[in-house]
């Protein structure tokens, strides 16, 4: 009997699209079934009810920025469902009001917000990512993406959920994220019950388009238990 493949869904990043992802699906081979889900809505739960709907049964959970918020909401709505979790560049802690309004911006000046989150969101040395990322946004658009923004405006604190979240948790981050700083993918991976915290050397804020082969590597040792709880 041929064993099943373990499922995986991957949730790109704010602007982002299966371009995210597509060096390290490429590199996990072809052990894994991989699914990409995009689900821009103005809310999370929103999200989290759309992609719960078309999800398997029980599958790993991968998601970055933005969509590593909504992939947190996702197990804390069904942890029996998400058998571990891969988080990249999100804050858990609840959206603080007076930021930036990105949401407005990308209705409004759209191509400008794009420019400017391209200029900051990979390492300096990585022009490529920033191109790619770029490509993808542009693809995904200013509406799609406002309602994203939105839905990050205004997310909730996660952290104090955390104790729904025993499987395991591998917290991936760039040395160099200009967006969400490297503390604080620390100290989620420490407030999570079961998570390993690794740091990518000159890499910004999206490790799997900068990052891919190092990047598909740890997750496969991951998801064998190769890497061990740093508590």
């Amino acid at each position: 009997m041929t064993a099943s493949k373990t499922q995986i869904v991957f949730i790109p990043a704010l602007l982002c699209d299966a371009a995210l992802y597509a060096p390290v699906i490429e590199n996990l081979g072809d052990q894994f079934e991989t699914h990409v889900m995009i689900s821009p809505k103005p809310s999370l739960a929103e999200s989290v009810k759309e992609i719960l709907a078309s999800a398997p049964d029980k599958f790993v959970l991968v998601g970055t920025s933005y969509a590593g918020n909504l992939a947190l909401e996702i197990a804390i709505a069904a942890p029996e469902r998400v058998t571990a979790l891969w988080l990249m560049g999100c804050n858990p802690a609840a959206a603080e009001p007076g930021g930036p309004d990105l949401a407005a911006g990308l209705t409004a000046t759209p191509d400008a917000v794009i420019d400017m989150l391209g200029g900051i969101i990979a390492h300096p040395n990585n022009p490529t990512a920033a191109a790619t990322f770029k490509a993808m946004a542009h693809r995904i658009g200013g509406a799609a993406g406002a309602l994203q923004a939105t839905a990050l405006g205004s997310r909730p604190d996660a952290v104090s959920r955390f104790g729904a979240l025993t499987m395991p948790a591998f917290v991936l981050w760039g040395a160099d994220d200009a967006l969400v700083p490297v503390a604080v993918g620390k100290a989620m991976a420490d407030q999570l019950p079961h998570a390993h915290f690794h740091v990518l050397p000159a890499c910004g804020h999206l490790p799997t388009l900068e990052k891919p082969e190092e990047s598909a590597a740890l997750f496969t040792e991951f998801l064998r238990g190769e890497i061990h709880y740093t508590h």
